[in-house]
Order: C-alpha cells, then sequence, then structure tokens
C-alpha cells in the first residue's frame, strides 16, 4: 500500500508542473494577445457601427439604418472592384504558386550554391513595393521603357503596348509585377515543406523506377496538400489587401480596369470623405475574407481525415 502511494506522489508532481508549465507560456502571451486583440476587433466593431452613419470623418453623424449597405448594393463601381479583385486573385495565386513549387522542386535537387539561387529568388519580396512599382511603371513606359524597346529591337513592334493605359492589358501587367514580387515568398514555404519530407521515400521510388515528373506527381504534391491550402489562404488574404502597388503603378486606372476593393475603399474613404459608406465596403470585404477562410480550412480537415 506504501509502496503504491510512494509510486503515484512523483507522478501527481510531475503532472501538476507539466499542466503549470503549460499555463507559463500563455501568461507571458496574455498581454499580448489582449492588446492586439483589443485593436483588432475594435476596428472590426468600428466599422460595423459606422457603416449604419452618413459621415464624412469630420463633424456629426446621421444614422441612415441600412441605406449605405442598399447604396453598394446599386454602386456599379463597387461590382467592377469586385471583379477585379477576383480575377487578380484568380491570375496571380495560381501561378505564384505553381512557379514556387517548381522552383522549389528545383531547388531541392540543386547542393551547390543553394543559399545563392534562394537569395535571388526571394530577393524581388524583401524589396520595397514602392520600388518594384516604380521600376516596373518605367519597364512598362510606351515610348521609352525597356519591354517596348526590347520588343521594337526584336521587330515585335505589334506587340509593343500601352500597358498601363490600355484597358486590355493595365490588370495583367500588374498581376505580372504582383507574381514576380512573391514567387520567391511561395518558393521559401514550398522548399522548406519539402525538406521534412523523408527522403527515404524518395530513394525507395527511384529503385521502383520513379522518375522526377512521376515523383513529383505522385509523391511531391499529394504530401504537400496541407501546404498547398496553408498558401491559398495566405495568399488570397494577401491579395485582398494589394493597394500600395495598384495606386503607385495606375491609381486605379484607367477607367477603373485596375480598381480593386483595397482601392474603391481607400477612393471612397479618404478622397470622397465617405466614411460611413467606406465602413459599409470593409465589412463586405470582410466577412468575404471570413467566408472564404472558413470555406477553406473545412476542405482542408476533409483532405487531411
Amino acid at each position: 500500500m506504501d509502496i503504491a502511494l510512494a509510486a503515484t506522489k512523483p507522478e501527481t508532481a510531475k503532472s501538476k508542473k507539466k499542466k503549470r508549465g503549460r499555463f507559463t507560456g500563455l501568461y507571458f502571451a496574455l498581454p499580448l494577445l489582449l492588446f492586439v486583440s483589443v485593436f483588432t476587433f475594435f476596428g472590426i466593431f468600428y466599422n460595423v457601427y459606422i457603416g449604419f452613419f452618413e459621415w464624412s470623418g469630420i463633424g456629426s453623424k446621421a444614422f441612415i439604418g441600412l441605406d449605405n449597405y442598399v447604396s453598394l448594393l446599386h454602386d456599379p463601381n463597387f461590382y467592377q472592384a469586385l471583379g477585379n479583385t477576383l480575377y487578380f486573385l484568380v491570375i496571380t495565386i495560381p501561378l505564384s504558386m505553381a512557379l514556387g513549387l517548381l522552383l522549389a522542386t528545383l531547388l531541392n535537387g540543386v547542393w551547390v550554391a543553394d543559399g545563392l539561387f534562394k537569395s535571388i529568388f526571394f530577393l524581388p519580396h524583401v524589396i520595397a513595393v514602392v520600388t518594384v512599382g516604380t521600376t516596373f511603371a518605367g519597364i512598362y513606359e510606351p515610348n521609352f521603357g525597356l519591354l517596348n524597346t526590347i520588343l521594337r529591337f526584336a521587330g515585335a513592334e505589334s506587340w509593343a503596348h500601352s500597358w498601363l493605359s490600355e484597358p486590355a492589358t493595365a490588370l495583367n501587367a500588374i498581376a505580372a509585377v504582383y507574381i514576380f514580387a512573391n514567387t520567391g515568398f511561395y518558393m521559401l514555404i514550398y522548399y522548406t515543406s519539402l525538406l521534412n519530407i523523408d527522403q527515404e521515400i524518395f530513394e525507395a521510388s527511384k529503385i521502383d523506377g520513379a522518375g522526377v515528373l512521376r515523383q513529383f506527381r505522385h509523391i511531391i504534391f499529394p504530401m504537400l496538400s496541407g501546404t498547398h491550402i496553408t498558401l491559398l489562404i495566405l495568399g488570397i488574404i494577401h491579395a485582398l489587401k494589394v493597394f500600395d502597388l495598384i495606386w503607385i503603378m495606375t491609381e486605379g486606372g484607367p477607367g477603373g480596369e485596375t480598381e480593386l476593393i483595397s482601392t474603391f475603399l481607400f477612393r471612397e474613404s479618404l478622397l470622397k470623405y465617405r466614411t460611413g459608406y467606406s465602413g459599409a465596403v470593409s465589412v463586405v470585404l470582410l466577412l468575404i475574407a471570413f467566408g472564404y477562410t472558413a470555406f477553406q480550412l473545412r476542405v482542408y480537415n476533409k483532405v487531411r481525415r
């Protein structure tokens, strides 16, 4: 009996110590969590609140109920910005992920100067967006820009365009810049995930006669399903917030062809002084982001099962 009691006492003390250690990290993180939560949720609820008012951001507010949301549903400029945003997401995210996965797969087999190659491909992501946007605005310049100069030199005069001034090419030109700037991020995440795959799986597949393409199709791509979902969520949330690149290169023009939800929100709030209306826009944008994230997480949980 005494022996049994003596055996259980150390276990009880050990479990209490483990529980105490489990909550220690939470105690240290709690002030920061509270600080971030207060500012985050205050901003969300304040946007919901001002969405029910007609307000210029200065002076008194006039309560108008759901009128801002009704106006939003009948605003063609909002639908144009929403359509441009969806098109931008569909173009940029799959291509960025595909290029990032391709580069990560290629670099996974490189042992000489692999750090140099990773740094080169990742460098555009850490360069200031202002620098990237200004540089490519110069490259796309119709008369003396580098792109049109190369096309004319190569005898492809018909391919030269006013890339940022023509409705048919403006958003695609900006999407290409976004892909250039963010592919390195996707590459780095994929490369890190590839390192976590057991190398014995690749060795066994080689013994079975699997080539690079079969390894990619049956091993690499399926085993990175969690990474695909994570990057989709992060990519869409990030792309929904793209503002600086658009504003630097076109300011939403020509004729609203490059207007995204973020620039539309900025224009309505700070240029047209429609703060209440922009609050309604931000609430709709938040609901879209939440809805998509919940959908992706549901798909991710099904994939894991």
